[in-house]
């Protein structure tokens, strides 16, 4: 319905929310339109639009968001005359999760955007996985990412680390997004809403990161009406409970592991193992209340948190180890519409990473404990200064506090910090003609530690060079304050360390060109060129442990560091008919450089990888009946470099002079120039749609298998330094795994 404004003389503007009519959940990123004058905006991350300069008369307006019906609707437009029209979207009529691989097709507007994607969960939750559908290792599926092993999550992006990608949860960044060593993350796919995921050339609206930046929201629940859905498998349970509040809503959700089989499976594979337990939840919840008309107050909570416990013996010799790890987080958010053209948004966000490890080896016991606690408050503003520019601005403060400890013995030590880290940032969207579109931007950056003050430039070109043919560039400079201390290739334990005076933080240069060409609304092609340049790099030294419990951040890594990644990216998707999915290829080269690594060789670091090939389908069967359901099969195979590792290159032998006893050593050759085999899994899943109870619940049961053809690919590689007659010892990760489950929604 419009409803006319009085206002000064002048064109009218447009403005609004746009929603799904089925539950009344906010659409990000939809398109409004009045085609007769070549007028066009998307709306905000709460759906929010509006188009200014519309001449007088009888328009026509229409909305386009993916899964939705177009919106079509007649309006009279006066000078001097604001018009709100909030725009309800007819959700398509579909079988349960039929809305098939869509990959970043679900927001055009965003595929305008160099390195930009967005992930429809439908197309997440049909993919096969450990267990249940997976955010993070769809993504991983993507050319350009990349994962360590099966047992983590984490994304390497473009040749960068887990730490060079920034992860959003509601505003909320999340410093360990994984559970059960990297099976799952903590996404819950039923909670989530929309996500968006820039691969590099990121706006000036994020920081923190040197590669990519991962922004998830959840669901705000459903306005209309009560519903539930979830999932139970053979290793977890999911719930996910929704319905309205007054004028808003709320939804709650939550998940529980019960992965003891596939521990056993583990432990049952090793004479090593004495115990192996292991438990994760997570707990998701929002409350929208809609204040007045042109105010929303929005508070969103997350918790989970994750308990490993393994004993292990050869022999006398024993070992225990116990880790806990998770994540709390909590945001506020306010929304005013201050005027039809101005937008404003009042953030306050409280978040807390922990991990506790203690460790009992032969008697010697060793804990570790990490705390990583964020205050932010946040402003910013989104102001449609006309049909062909909308300027983005915001200021972020940052409080943090870090606690490290360390017992060993009858020693300990605790180093805490807490640094702020103000950041402010503008933005002009500038539709430049009907073909071309730029995104300039500025981001500062204020760091307490060191009085580090620093400046980010970031762009973004794309032009329409003819129908379904559009060329794009983008680039900027980047900065990370935070180092992640971790074990590559497994998700869990991560330390968080800040860097202090002694340390540059870490800078990165990016440049992106790519060309994506839509002969169809079925089929797409695109290849992306990428070419980072790092400096100020950190790793770890792990020659002087002594140290790491204590003094500066230059007593602790080895800093200085330069690199960079370059690579090219080619992807085929087809997101119609009965089989449906994409194709991707990558071609990279990533390089790090220290003075006092390697005799200031230029090495590869373990996730460097030359080839990868990544394919994922669904092939719909047709229905026998229209009340028997319908099956479906579904693929990914993925195809990669072997991990680099260092190869050890003679033993030689020392003399404990207190025992009076050799010691033997091993002497490692140049840093990372070995190979293990490539990598390579298939995983497949079978899945059949049902109605339960007449039309009441629609549900799906699937079985899938993990690494279908049980390939044992390869983790890591260990030499025994006593032995030099022994071949290197090599770890392998999961094999088969197949699972059962049943999905529902009502």
């Amino acid at each position: 319905m419009a409803l006319p404004v009085s206002g000064q003389t002048r064109l009218a503007p447009l403005s609004g929310f746009v929603s799904s009519r089925a539950d009344g959940e906010r659409l990000p990123y939809a398109t409004v339109a009045l085609a007769e004058h070549g007028l066009a905006t998307q709306s905000n991350s709460e759906g929010y639009y509006a188009i200014t300069g519309i001449p007088p008369g009888l328009q026509e307006v229409t909305g386009f968001y993916v899964g939705h019906s177009v919106y079509r609707d007649t309006v009279t437009f006066e000078p001097g005359r604001d018009v709100r029209l909030d725009l309800d979207l007819e959700r398509q009529t579909t079988r349960m999760n039929e809305v098939l691989v869509e990959a970043d097709a679900a927001a055009d507007e965003l595929r305008q955007l160099t390195s930009v994607v967005a992930i429809p969960m439908q197309s997440v939750k049909r993919m096969p996985a450990m267990g249940e559908p997976d955010l993070l290792r769809s993504l991983q599926l993507l050319p350009g990412v990349q994962t360590a092993s099966d047992l983590s999550s984490g994304l390497y992006v473009r040749g960068g680390g887990p730490d060079q990608t920034a992860i959003f949860l509601d505003q909320v960044r999340l410093y360990n997004p994984s559970h059960a060593f990297g099976f799952f993350s903590t996404f819950n796919p039923d909670a989530i809403k929309d996500v968006t995921f820039y691969k590099g050339a990121y706006p000036a609206r994020y920081g923190g990161s040197l590669g990519a930046v991962l922004d998830v929201q959840n669901r705000d629940g459903n306005r209309r009406d009560f519903s539930t859905s979830g999932g139970v498998s053979m290793i977890s349970s999911r719930l996910m409970t929704e319905g309205p509040l007054g004028d808003g809503s709320w939804m709650i959700a939550g998940r529980r592991t019960y992965i003891d089989p596939v521990l056993n499976l583990i432990r049952g594979s090793s004479d090593e193992f004495d115990g192996l337990g292991y438990h994760f939840f997570d707990l998701n919840g929002k409350v929208n209340t809609q204040l007045t008309p042109n105010d929303n107050l929005m508070i969103s909570a997350y918790g989970g948190d994750d308990n490993l416990n393994v004993a292990l013996s050869e022999g006398t010799d024993s070992l225990s180890f116990n880790m806990i790890w998770g994540n709390r987080a909590l945001t506020g958010r306010w929304t005013h519409v201050f005027s039809p053209e101005l937008f404003g948004r009042l953030i306050a966000v409280y978040s807390k990473y922990q991990s506790d490890i203690s460790v009992n080896i032969f008697g010697a016991p060793r804990a570790i404990r990490n705390r990583v606690r964020e205050i932010t408050l946040k402003g910013d503003a989104d102001y449609f200064t006309s049909s062909d520019h909308t300027i983005r601005s915001g200021v972020d403060l940052t409080f943090f506090r870090f606690d490290y400890g360390v017992r060993f013995d009858q020693y300990r030590d605790n180093l805490s910090t807490d640094p702020f880290l103000l950041s402010a940032f503008v933005q002009d969207e500038w539709q430049v003609s009907a073909l071309t579109e730029t995104r300039l931007g500025i981001r500062t950056n204020y760091y307490e530690e060191g009085k580090r003050f620093v400046i980010n430039p970031r762009f973004s070109l794309s032009h329409l060079l003819q129908d379904g043919l559009r060329a794009k560039l983008g680039g900027g400079s980047y900065q990370q304050f935070l180092q992640l201390v971790s074990q590559e290739g497994f998700s869990g334990g991560d330390v968080w360390v800040p860097l202090d005076k002694t340390v540059e933080p870490g800078r990165s240069w990016q440049i992106v060109s790519g060309i994506e060409w839509e002969p169809s609304g079925v089929y797409r092609l695109s290849a992306e060129a990428y070419m980072t340049d790092l400096a100020n790099l950190v790793v770890l030294d792990e020659e002087a442990e002594e140290n790491t419990q204590r003094g500066n951040s230059e007593d602790v890594f080895k800093t200085g560091g330069d690199g960079y990644a370059t690579g090219l990216e080619l992807f085929a998707e087809k997101r119609g008919g009965k089989l449906t999915g994409w194709l991707g290829y990558t071609l990279g080269w990533t390089r790090r450089t220290f003075a006092e690594v390697d005799e200031g060789r230029s090495f590869p670091p373990k996730y460097d990888r030359r080839h990868d090939v990544s394919m994922t389908g669904i092939y719909r069967f047709k229905p026998v009946c229209d009340t028997c359901g319908r099956w479906s099969f579904n693929f990914n195979f993925v195809y990669g470099t072997g991990q680099a590792f260092t190869p050890a290159a003679a033993r030689y032998t020392l003399r404990d002079p207190a025992a009076d006893e050799p010691i033997d050593r091993l002497l490692g050759a140049r840093r990372n120039t070995g190979r293990l085999l490539p990598y390579h899994r298939l995983d497949v899943g079978l899945r059949r749609t049902l109605k339960l109870f007449g039309e009441g619940v629609d549900a799906e049961v699937y079985l899938q298998f993990f690494n279908f053809y049980n390939r044992r690919n390869e983790w890591f590689v260990e030499y025994d330094p006593e032995d030099s007659s022994k071949k290197p010892k090599v770890a392998h990760m999961l094999p088969v795994l197949p699972t059962l489950g049943f999905d529902f929604r009502f």
